[in-house]
């Protein structure tokens, strides 16, 4: 009786050691959002002589705006395979080539 007590109290104390934040769940949110023009990278781009506008996606995350590299950093960690955080992380990868576009594959 007293190895199982002490594995219970052991267990209870390792219990309480763990320091992991919780991980923030993904909220539902249109990925699509909204365009805008990123004057920084723009006035960047005419610098070195690209003409026209460079645009960033804003998300509207709990009533709150947010930048789609902002969504990814705070709720989707590297190892996720949450299905929003798949299809932002591509989203990313095609915007992240010329600024954001309106035009996306279907499905995304």
């Amino acid at each position: 009786m007293k190895p199982i007590t002490m594995l219970a109290l052991a267990c209870l104390a390792l219990s309480g050691c763990k320091n992991e934040e919780p991980a923030a769940s993904v909220p539902s949110v249109e990925l699509r959002g909204r365009l805008e023009v990123d004057q920084e990278k723009t006035s960047a781009r005419q610098a070195q002589g690209i003409e026209g506008e460079y645009f960033r996606r804003v998300l509207t995350v709990d009533g709150s705006d947010m930048t789609l590299d902002a969504f990814i950093n705070h709720y989707c960690p590297a190892d996720t395979r949450d299905e929003t955080c798949q299809k932002a992380l591509r989203i990313k990868k095609i915007d992240d080539v010329s600024g954001a576009t309106r035009f996306l594959p279907q499905g995304l």
